[in-house]
């Protein structure tokens, strides 16, 4: 199981620039987005504007949370570890960190972790997690049992931790979707990002046609 899960580590490390891993594989926060984005990256053709794979699971706060009942609001996804040393508390830090620049509009995005650690992400380990980090409640972070969790893994390309290894070795990413459910952009997550500049491109999603 160990070297299973270390081959899927290392394949999605080697899928950049689909993902940043933890411990260093992200861009530095100086890096530009581009196009109509401050930070986001794009996506590569034939993910972009793609369905988001849909994600239903059991919240750690209680009750069952599906991403369909995010319709109309753009919502960014990432992949988390409750016992992570240092990548983990760093992107849960930087996504509440962008919502609070978001101010009122906070209430119009969801954020989605999914855990990468069945074993240790109990929902009571998690509920201190998200104590600890502040976040608000609009901040959904799935857990489950690794058959639950393992098809989330693959639709998103999300490496998951391996375990006993102390090192953050799972996939560091943050996913933005827009409005229509459609996956929109990418920020690498390994180092830190800028939050204004994500809360800007979440407010040009926000700002965007409703067609």
């Amino acid at each position: 199981m160990r070297r299973a899960l270390a081959a899927i580590a290392a394949i999605a490390c080697a899928a950049a620039p689909l993902a940043g891993c933890g411990g260093g594989g992200g861009n530095a926060a100086t890096a530009a987005g581009s196009g109509r984005f401050a930070v986001a990256e794009a996506l590569p053709p034939g993910l972009a504007g793609r369905a988001a794979p849909s994600i239903r699971l059991a919240d750690a706060r209680g009750g069952t949370f599906d991403t369909r009942s995010l319709a109309g609001k753009p919502y960014l996804v990432t992949f988390l570890y409750a016992n992570c040393p240092d990548v983990c508390p760093l992107i849960g830090a930087q996504l509440r960190d962008t919502l609070g620049q978001l101010g009122a509009d906070a209430r119009r995005v969801g954020v989605v972790a999914v855990s990468v650690d069945p074993r240790g992400d109990t929902p009571e380990t998690v509920r201190a997690w998200l104590r600890r980090q502040r976040e608000p409640a609009q901040f959904h972070y799935l857990v489950g049992a690794q058959d639950e969790l393992a098809p989330v893994w693959r639709a998103w390309y999300a490496a998951p931790q391996i375990p006993g290894d102390p090192r953050s070795a799972h996939t560091a990413i943050v996913w933005i979707v827009d409005a229509h459910g459609r996956l929109a952009a990418k920020v690498a997550a390994g180092r830190p990002f800028d939050t204004t500049g994500l809360s800007h491109d979440i407010r040009s999603l926000l700002q965007a046609p409703s067609a």
